[in-house]
């Protein structure tokens, strides 16, 4: 298991998961006379629900991009803080998939500071903003866990490899954004 604090959720709507998804690699010529090549990868673990994303500008030369990624139907949680790895994991799966995929990052678009998040299992708001997200402490095997669910997508929580951790706030995630749909 990998160590992470952070995650960006990518819905792909117009996908079969279980007919498209394998290990998948390609170069593009990037431009340059040195004969380097951008190469662009998609691999799993022993099943189609972990794996890797790996990118680069130039395969010969340059530093290659890792991110680690756990998907739960056509959700994917590609574990990084920067929203711009979106692109590279989109390039990827349109390749893979040999078309145009229609891709969806849940956001929560907060209208005001009253929306009700109280029914929420073993979650406490501590923070409420409209432009900033939700903050708030995740209660999960008698340990709590301070979680930030940040209006562009973003959600990040404590360094851990715990596995069961990293599900619970998947699960919390789900259920926050999925209330915008």
């Amino acid at each position: 298991m990998f160590f992470s604090n952070s995650f960006i959720i990518v819905e792909i709507k117009n996908f079969n998961a279980e007919k498209h998804l394998k290990d998948h690699s390609f170069f593009e010529d990037n431009g340059n006379k040195n004969f380097s090549r951008k190469f662009f990868s998609i691999n799993f673990y022993n099943n189609s629900c972990m794996g890797e994303v790996h990118y680069t500008n130039s395969f010969e030369y340059g530093k290659m991009n890792v991110i680690n990624f756990i998907r739960k139907f056509n959700y994917f949680f590609l574990f990084t803080s920067s929203v711009q790895h979106i692109k590279y994991f989109k390039r990827i799966m349109n390749h893979l998939s040999k078309g145009e995929l229609k891709y969806h990052i849940p956001k929560i678009p907060l209208k005001n500071n009253n929306e009700d998040f109280t029914n929420i299992e073993n979650f406490n708001i501590s923070q409420f903003d409209n432009v900033y997200g939700i903050v708030g402490t995740l209660n999960t095997n008698e340990h709590a866990y301070l979680i930030k669910i940040y209006s562009n997508g973003l959600v990040t929580f404590p360094l851990t490899n715990n596995f069961e951790i990293i599900e619970d706030v998947i699960k919390l995630s789900i259920q926050i954004v999925t209330r915008y749909e």
